[in-house]
């Protein structure tokens, strides 16, 4: 029983490190801490993200799902151009993704990265599973890739919470903090705007993960 129950909370909660080192929390530089973005680009919701960390000098990392960025190459392209980070969160965010091979996982990362390295021009490593599940197969197909897998200390469930409720859960951002956002939601840029006010306030910058991790 208490295995099972450690494989189900490892498999869960990719803090753990369970099967392979994820990182959560950049390092203590200065004022800087690191805005993420999940389940993108959406053609509505990711213009609007932008335009709000450009209004504020604000930088983000974009972990896009490879069937959207596919669909959505132009975006792509503005998001790297304003100096954000683009990494992988699989080609179809399927809801069997946990129970895929490592063959079917490397296949959804390769497909993905081809699309990202296509507009950056650069080779990327930063790869966030989806639902932040991991697994054995996860971590083999991370290993064979050379992939880092990017987790997060602030989840603001943006997703799921109210506006008030999702305020209150990253209010007390810090330096070295990694928050989690979704830009396929209509209620973030709402959100965003609010939380990017006060990170001004308390003289915090937001950095993208190519910058302070490499």
């Amino acid at each position: 029983m208490f295995w099972s129950l450690s494989i189900f909370w490892g498999s869960y909660n990719i803090n753990s490190n369970f099967y392979f080192n994820s990182i959560s929390k950049i390092p203590e530089n200065s004022n800087n801490f690191a805005i993420t973005f999940d389940d993108g680009p959406n053609e509505i919701i990711t213009p609007k993200i932008l335009e709000l960390l450009e209004k504020y000098d604000q930088k983000a990392s974009f972990f896009v799902i490879g069937n959207s960025a596919e669909q959505n190459i132009e975006l792509l392209k503005t998001i790297n151009s304003k100096g954000h980070t683009i990494g992988n969160h699989s080609f179809s965010h399927s809801n069997f993704f946990p129970t895929f091979s490592t063959k079917k996982v490397m296949e959804e990362i390769a497909k993905t990265n081809k699309i990202i390295e296509s507009v950056t021009l650069s080779e990327n490593i930063f790869f966030r599973p989806p639902f932040g599940v991991t697994n054995p197969n996860i971590a083999k197909a991370l290993k064979n890739l050379k992939m880092q897998s990017i987790a997060w200390n602030i989840r603001s469930l943006d997703t799921v919470k109210s506006e008030k409720e999702v305020f209150e859960r990253i209010k007390n951002v810090k330096t070295g903090d990694i928050i989690l956002f979704h830009d396929n939601k209509e209620n973030t840029p709402v959100i965003l705007e609010k939380f990017l006010r006060l990170c001004n306030e308390k003289q915090l910058k937001s950095v993208s993960l190519n910058k302070i991790l490499n």
